[in-house]
């Protein structure tokens, strides 16, 4: 019977491998001709080239520059008041590679490796969506070709956060542990905030201790008994600290990410009143929101995703998903809605919440419509999509 069993199960499990190949597939190409379209009615007359470099805005310009020329010394020899060492060096580090790998121009190359992580990302978090084809075709829509999507397929890290993120949450789904601390190391090594998905991994250790008959107060002796275990939260923090040595031999500071962030006008302060202040930057006239709004909802938007991770008794996922989106908001709103968007947790819920049978067929559609308008507003300096 198992084998009959096989026998009519392998067709069907071919047929879905090919369908949940082509999905993405066919977003990755609506993606790159709706952020065209969007590129092209703001400048009718640029060519595909023109579009190729447009997608390199805003911190773009310093990963393709650290891809070309690594970190600078201090004192730097421009005499220029900022550097680059606020940026990660995973993400430039494995452009350098493809651009000496296939010969090919840097911008090219941070295209091509943020493309593909972004479909691999989608291809990965089948199991993060329940395995709902509904859920897949949205989030395969959102990642490649939804409002979003530029941040994802320009030469930012978002693409490559997107794919070490799924491979982490994946990995512990799957009790995975090792893998999930490799990702999380890597994920470390991309932005500051990937550290803390070790913070997930500790969670979900310690649900599945408990799960197992397991005591609170046993928990520390399980993990110490448990090499692998151990040996996953070690490694977690493992590419911030490589990150840290390196600053420390180049300018001096292991700190540097941090202390440089006054030079890029970030100043530390309460986060509750960064919100506050940007929700109540109203429009001076019309009824649409501004720019510091609409970081405002994107805010309060993934907090309210959070919460409902840990309804779903996600702890972990939300944990490091409050964390991902408070950090960063304790020196202002700026870039925020990017770093919503590319949090996996976040992104699968919602998606999986839009998968009904009635929310389908509109929320596909909203995510392809308002893809074209966001695009054109990206393209178009918006500032709440730095």
């Amino acid at each position: 019977m198992s084998i009959t069993g096989m026998a009519v199960r392998r067709p069907q499990d071919r047929s879905l491998t090919l369908v949940l190949v082509c999905i993405p597939l066919l977003f990755l190409a609506s993606g790159v001709a709706i952020r065209y379209l969007a590129f092209a009615a703001g400048a009718p007359d640029a060519s595909f080239g023109d579009y190729v470099s447009a997608m390199c805005r805003w911190d773009c310009g310093w990963y393709l520059g650290l891809a070309e020329h690594g970190y600078e010394p201090f004192p730097m020899p421009e005499g220029r008041n900022v550097g680059s060492w606020g940026f990660f060096p995973l993400f430039p580090a494995v452009v350098a590679v493809v651009r000496n790998a296939l010969d090919l121009p840097t911008l090219h190359a941070a295209l091509l490796v943020s493309a593909i992580c972004s479909y691999a990302s989608c291809l990965l978090a089948w199991p993060l969506l329940e395995r709902n084809l509904r859920a897949y075709v949205l989030y395969s829509a959102f990642v490649l070709s939804g409002p979003f999507s530029f941040h994802n397929m320009s030469g930012l890290t978002e693409g490559l956060m997107l794919l070490l993120m799924t491979v982490v949450f994946v990995a512990l789904r799957r009790s995975a542990w090792l893998s999930a601390g490799l990702a999380t190391a890597l994920l470390s090594a991309t932005r500051l905030v990937g550290v803390f998905a070790v913070l997930a991994l500790v969670v979900d250790m310690y649900h599945r201790h408990r799960s197992q008959g397991g005591t609170p107060s046993s928990f520390l002796r399980h993990v110490l008994a448990r090499p692998d275990l151990l040996l996953a939260i070690v490694i977690s923090p493992v590419g911030l600290f490589s990150y840290m040595l390196l600053l420390y031999l180049t300018v001096g500071d292991g700190l540097a990410f941090g202390h440089v962030q006054r030079a890029f006008g970030r100043v530390l302060g309460n986060p509750a009143m960064y919100l506050w202040n940007n929700l109540a930057n109203t429009p001076q006239t019309g009824w649409w929101p501004t720019a510091h709004q609409w970081s405002g909802l994107a805010v309060i938007t993934g907090l309210g995703l959070c919460a409902v991770l840990a309804f779903r008794r996600q702890y972990g996922a939300a944990i490091f998903c409050i964390v991902c989106i408070v950090l960063p908001i304790t020196s202002g709103l700026a870039s925020i809605v990017r770093y919503v968007a590319a949090l996996v947790p976040l992104t699968t819920t919602l998606m999986m919440l839009l998968a009904g049978r009635v929310l389908f067929v509109p929320s596909l559609l909203v995510l392809l419509w308002a893809s074209y308008f966001v695009t054109r507003a990206w393209f178009g300096g918006f500032l709440a999509l730095v």
